[in-house]
């Protein structure tokens, strides 16, 4: 079972990496040629997509990491690592790392956007991963991984609510309101990836906890 204060950095880390206020900008954008029916109906397919995505990660991402012999203090230093980098990016402002300009390119040309590019890499992508399969491995018990489950799919309607309307509420915010939004989730983000990272040094090379 989580801590509380565990339960608090998990919801914290998995919604600054999902970004979801942040992330309006982008789906408002990539919508705004399709009717609001559409645009609802790609929003929820895309929360339905990342809920599902990250539900995986929860419950099947130990297997893969049992097949590969990684350990669990590796898998923090890895994933704090990855973490710090797209955080310092949120911290500038610096969307590249969601996806590439081919990316996005080309899923102006395709008739469901609600996967990829939305659900897979935008909000679920490899960081939002990392942050819910070093939780896993840290609460690895059933009621663990079914409170983990909880707050993903919590945070994956709340998700879906928020960008059925995007285009009002990233209208209302301003590029500049999503920018400070976006600014603040990297800087929590920084301070969890250090979290992470000290933690998974501490474990591999623990003369460094001395």
């Amino acid at each position: 079972m989580l801590t509380e204060a565990a339960l608090s950095t998990l919801i914290a880390g998995i919604f600054s990496m999902m970004n979801p206020i942040g992330n309006l900008g982008i789906f408002a954008g990539m919508t705004a040629d399709r009717s609001e029916a559409e645009a609802r109906r790609i929003a929820w397919t895309c929360a339905a997509a990342v809920a599902v995505t990250l539900l995986v990660v929860t419950w099947s991402g130990g297997l893969l990491l049992e097949f590969f012999g990684i350990s669990i203090d590796s898998l923090r230093a890895a994933g704090g690592v990855i973490v710090l980098l797209i955080g310092l990016r949120m911290l500038f402002n610096n969307t590249d790392h969601t996806q590439t300009p081919q990316e996005a390119e080309e899923a102006k040309d395709r008739d469901s956007i609600a996967v990829v590019p939305l659900a897979i890499p935008i909000i679920a992508g490899p960081g939002t991963m990392a942050v819910v399969l070093v939780a896993a491995q840290q609460h690895p018990s059933i009621l663990g991984k079914g409170e983990i489950s909880g707050v993903i799919l919590a945070l994956s309607v709340f998700t879906g609510l928020l960008m059925s309307f995007a285009a009002p509420i990233a209208k209302r915010l301003g590029e500049s309101g999503i920018g400070v939004v976006t600014r603040v989730m990297g800087l929590v983000l920084a301070a969890i990836a250090m979290g992470l990272l000290a933690e998974g040094l501490k474990g591999m090379l623990p003369g460094l906890a001395g």
